[in-house]
């Protein structure tokens, strides 16, 4: 299998990234060819995560001093589109821990001591999932509540779609405090009174680990309490605003659209057969077939070029946090805008992609065994968590009136 996204490597070690490939791609392959069956049996098996995890894709962006490969996220996002080709639904298992990274990198020097702690972790291989959002939390008021009790902080309430934490060693959570504050915490996945439940019944994203976290009087160590004011999808900050969660989910999207022409690619050039109305003896010959497949070429380059537009600017918007600079609203707003922007054409491009594929073929193009289905259900899902079409409005009344785009959001109620 050749790799479909070509590494661009910006200001890092040479040897560093070309070793990184050496050690990924293979992991990326096995993943990729094992995709279709994992699909098709659902569940969560853990083996391709500790894979990715053994070959160091889940410290890319971790210093070296600590363990990791110190990528920039440019570099870093290449890898984790690549993964998403593999398997969208690793990428999306592992977004929690993608943005938790960002997270401690961006804070500054007077949390270090939560810094280095957690680099220490992260660098250790240490997998991150998370516990944040709640059906009805629409003014940002968890029912997961932290409370005092003998001298302890102990833990209590349920969280749904929680992406990944069956994967992972660690999970964030969003609480209420004892004082109707708004609370970030961090356990361990094995702790006494979590309970993880593979429930997620999407019809696609299946092997996310997306399903129920309960949490029964779990005791919490007082130092994995965040620093007060750094809470989780708060929007205060870059690595937690929707700006940082988002890409994540296009960097996914582009992954699929580079699966589905892979795929689609691939089965044009084993195909023995064609319509008696073909343009062509050989199906790889065909002028229609061979225009289709161009188009979807180009559309999957253009998507990777918005795409790669972002990553740059958010780098600086995380490295202003780590300063402790305050960056111009003016300046938070081009890049919220310039994120949801990219949503409104690289998620229909990616879907319109996932559809016109099976346009090269008959019926054997649906074969369960191919699957490719799982492109456009995986793709599908990921369009939904945030409906585009409320997102096109904000960026209306953006370029039309100024207003701010919205940097966090809540599950609920409007207004």
């Amino acid at each position: 299998m050749t790799q479909t996204f070509t590494p661009i490597v910006h200001d890092a070690d040479q040897d560093t990234i070309a070793q990184l490939w050496d050690e990924l791609q293979p992991v990326f392959d096995e993943i990729a060819t094992t995709a279709p069956q994992r699909d098709a049996v659902g569940g969560i098996e853990k083996a391709p995560v500790e894979q990715l995890r053994d070959a160091g894709f889940t410290r890319l962006r971790v210093p070296v001093e600590y363990g990791g490969y110190g990528l920039s996220l440019p570099q870093a996002y290449e890898f984790f589109v690549a993964l998403a080709a593999a398997d969208s639904n690793l990428a999306q298992a592992l977004r929690a821990h993608w943005s938790f990274i960002e997270d401690v990198l961006s804070r500054t020097d007077e949390q270090a001591e939560f810094k280095h702690r957690w680099l220490t972790r992260l660098g250790s291989g240490v997998i991150l999932g998370n516990a944040i959002t709640e059906r009805a939390n629409a003014h940002g008021d968890n029912a997961t509540r932290l409370r005092a009790e003998n001298g302890q902080w102990v833990l209590n309430g349920t969280k749904y779609y929680s992406t990944g934490t069956g994967y992972a060693d660690w999970i964030m959570v969003a609480a209420t405090g004892p004082d109707d504050e708004a609370v970030s915490i961090t356990v361990p996945a094995d702790a006494p009174g979590v309970e993880i439940v593979d429930d997620w019944d999407g019809f696609g994203q299946k092997l996310t680990a997306s399903g129920t976290t309960h949490f029964h009087d779990v005791v919490v160590d007082e130092a994995e309490v965040f620093p007060a004011g750094h809470g989780l999808d708060s929007g205060e900050r870059t690595a937690f605003g929707q700006a940082a969660w988002q890409t994540v989910h296009l960097a996914t999207l582009v992954g699929i659209a580079q699966a589905v022409l892979r795929d689609g690619v691939a089965y044009v050039q084993s195909r023995t057969r064609t319509f008696s109305h073909g343009a062509a003896d050989r199906v790889q010959d065909d002028p229609q077939v061979l225009q289709l497949l161009g188009e979807l070429s180009s559309q999957v380059a253009g998507i990777e070029t918005i795409f790669r537009a972002i990553p740059p600017v958010l780098a600086e918007h995380f490295a202003a946090d780590a300063r402790g600079e305050q960056l111009p609203e003016a300046e938070v707003d081009a890049l919220y805008a310039q994120v949801y922007q990219a949503q409104q054409v690289i998620a229909p491009v990616t879907l319109d992609v996932a559809t016109k594929i099976f346009e090269v073929g008959g019926a054997s193009a649906t074969s369960q065994s191919r699957a490719f289905d799982r492109h456009w259900r995986n793709a599908r899902v990921l369009s939904s968590h945030n409906p585009l079409i409320y997102r096109a409005r904000i960026l209306g009344d953006y370029v039309v009136n100024g207003v701010s785009p919205e940097r966090k959001y809540t599950v609920g109620q409007a207004g």
